[in-house]
């Protein structure tokens, strides 16, 4: 049934780009689906907005209702950064955020504007030094870690000179904020693109270039870890699409 959505121009083939479309819209659909169940549990006065005041109690109001507890240095901070990310999405500065600004705030890697705090909280995440860079083995402990073992895998290896060759770019040894955006946020990358690509390559017997449904079919596993089906959940929710 998914296939003959995917199937735009109904020739009875998938192409990469309709599955490339597909791959957005099931994207697009993920994310306005999650910010509508989370709207009704943060939009405490139903005025269709939510103030920073309401995702903060909704959020933190154990936290705030005991700040001693034992995890509470953690909560705090959470709040803090939550607070800073919600301003950066609320492009008007009256700590409210419109279903728009709370989208950018839930989903920040998709939005321009966002960008930047994307790449701050994945540096503040990886850098365990807090020197503001990210060097060799804080990129590798984000991915590996060696718990005693001598032996690193073949794949850690192939991340070194990742590293070495691409991430470092100055070659200064480590990672600055913009060599770090180039990492997680890449310009010349199309997620949708790839994936589609990748579904292509996989699953095209012929080597013809497009896929049939019964070639799709037998790549069953490959598309129910996809995005082409939010990963499998589309096959769940008979609504679908």
């Amino acid at each position: 049934m998914i296939v003959d959505k995917i199937d735009a121009d109904k020739d009875g083939f998938v192409t990469e780009g309709e599955l490339k479309s597909w791959i957005k819209h099931a994207q697009k659909k993920y994310i306005y689906d999650n910010v509508e169940n989370q709207w009704q549990e943060f939009d405490m006065n139903q005025d269709g907005l939510i103030s920073w005041d309401e995702y903060r109690n909704v959020t933190y109001g154990t936290y705030l209702d005991d700040p001693d507890s034992d995890d509470g240095f953690n909560y705090k901070q959470m709040m803090v950064r939550d607070e800073r990310r919600f301003k950066m999405a609320d492009k008007d500065g009256d700590l409210i955020a419109t279903k728009e600004e709370f989208t950018a705030f839930l989903h920040p890697e998709e939005y321009d504007y966002m960008k930047d705090i994307v790449v701050q909280e994945t540096m503040e995440d990886i850098d365990k030094n807090g020197d503001g860079f990210i060097d060799l083995e804080e990129y590798i402990g984000d991915m590996y870690s060696h718990d005693g073992k001598a032996d690193e895998p073949e794949w850690v290896k192939t991340e070194r000179e990742q590293f070495v060759e691409f991430r470092d770019k100055n070659r200064d040894g480590k990672m600055d904020k913009e060599e770090t955006k180039d990492w997680i946020l890449p310009s010349d990358y199309d997620h949708a693109e790839a994936e589609a690509r990748h579904l292509v390559y996989e699953s095209d017997q012929n080597k013809d270039g497009k896929l049939t449904k019964e070639e799709i079919v037998d790549k069953y596993d490959l598309f129910v870890g996809s995005q082409a089906t939010d990963f499998g959940e589309a096959l769940v929710r008979h609504d679908e699409f």
